[in-house]
């Protein structure tokens, strides 16, 4: 059963059949965001095989109950926790029942991984402001986060100078809905990081864990003070960077009570060592699984199903480090104009860069364009992959000037 197979989550019908699995598809809510939806793998279930939660669990449960399932995962963001109760009440491996949404909550999640002995940012969750001016104020460690406590990616993150910064954020905040599509009714403020962040894409069966790869991240500041992702690189797993983050990471993984599937988390490696910024118990999101594949010889998805499908063949993965087989970028794409997007034909010439390797738009023409703030903003990703470095180098020079001379054509 895969909840909410959207954004990553659609490779992973296809990497099961491959195996010899055969899906069931539960979608979450019927208020599933449509950025979301507009990613579903069409074709890829049965009518009879796509059911949709209304609110009753029980009635939930009774039907797919009676399809004998042998393993549930979440797809995307939006189906961890109804993953999580499905694998709880169908008595199938599953995460650590999650009564305190440590797997979501950005603030519980800090807590769990300081109660395990383990840094992570001072934080604050609150719905008013004046508890948070308090806070601050005492606290005096000035820039501050500012985000909601339940959402993903850049989504109305805020880094504040003052308490006057931090009111404004805070309002845009609480009257706003998450990328998930709820209402945010808390806000979190929290310590701010000062480092190099990296992510890391695991896969855990019965509690061990493979971190499949780690890589770095290259932002630029955006709207706010916030950062817009510019590009990332993957990391050797020799690099000094990946052996101190690797065992931190492994014991976030407990801390969170991550025991089964996929995970993505984000973390800072400050002058302390590494910190947790927040963790994903589902599949990295926009990532095109086929072309990760040159660089690693797999790729999150695959690792995924192979776990799910056969967990005792997935258990030698966890002896296996990650071996680069050639440089890769994966760039974020930034759109600097707003208006209708009139024409793709631009993208003819970046598929023409010697080290273009895929391209994930997230939109077409008719579309609504503007100008790239954080993640949801951007218009997709493109992976360059090459043996020379210095050619990744000049091709994503190249794609970041066709940016600023016409690349996205709108009116």
């Amino acid at each position: 059963m895969i909840v909410d197979a959207f954004s990553t989550g659609r490779y992973l019908p296809a990497a099961l059949a491959r195996r010899g699995v055969t899906c069931t598809h539960v979608q979450s809510s019927t208020a599933v965001p449509g950025f979301y939806l507009r990613t579903f793998p069409s074709g890829a279930f049965a009518p009879e095989d796509s059911l949709v939660h209304r609110g009753d669990l029980d009635g939930l449960v009774a039907e797919l109950a009676r399809r004998d399932p042998a393993f549930v995962v979440a797809g995307a963001e939006t189906g961890v926790d109804l993953a999580d109760a499905l694998a709880h009440r169908l008595g199938l491996p599953g995460n650590a029942v999650d009564a305190g949404r440590v797997r979501r909550d950005k603030y519980e999640m800090a807590m769990a991984v300081r109660g395990h002995g383990l840094r992570a940012p001072d934080t604050l969750r609150t719905h008013r402001f004046e508890a948070a001016r308090a806070w601050a104020e005492a606290y005096d460690r000035w820039p501050l986060v500012v985000k909601p406590a339940d959402s993903a990616g850049t989504d109305n993150v805020f880094f504040c100078a003052n308490t006057v910064e931090m009111c404004t954020a805070f309002s845009r905040i609480l009257n706003s809905r998450s990328l998930m599509g709820t209402a945010n009714r808390t806000v979190v403020v929290q310590e701010f990081l000062a480092g190099t962040e990296y992510f890391a894409n695991s896969v855990s069966v019965h509690g061990r864990h493979h971190v499949a790869e780690i890589w770095r991240y290259h932002k630029r500041p955006g709207r706010g003070g916030a950062a817009v992702y510019d590009y990332e690189e993957p990391l050797p797993d020799d690099d000094p960077a990946a052996r101190l983050i690797r065992p931190y990471l492994l014991g976030v993984l407990d801390a969170l009570g991550v025991r089964h599937g996929p995970a993505h988390s984000e973390i800072m490696l400050t002058e302390h060592g590494p910190v947790l910024v927040e963790c994903g118990a589902r599949l990295a999101g926009s990532i095109l699984p086929e072309v990760v594949d040159r660089c690693f010889g797999t790729n999150h998805v695959d690792l995924t199903a192979e776990a799910l499908s056969d967990p005792a063949g997935f258990r030698t993965w966890a002896d296996r480090p990650a071996e680069l087989k050639a440089h890769m970028r994966y760039v974020s794409l930034i759109s600097p104009v707003s208006g209708r997007v009139t024409s793709l034909a631009g993208f003819e010439g970046i598929r023409g860069l010697e080290s273009f390797a895929g391209l994930q738009l997230g939109v077409g023409v008719g579309d609504m364009l503007t100008p790239t703030v954080d993640s949801a903003t951007s218009p997709g990703v493109c992976y360059l992959l090459h043996d020379d470095p210095d050619r990744i180098e000049a091709d994503y020079r190249a794609l970041r000037a066709a940016e600023l001379d016409g690349l996205y054509a709108v009116r």
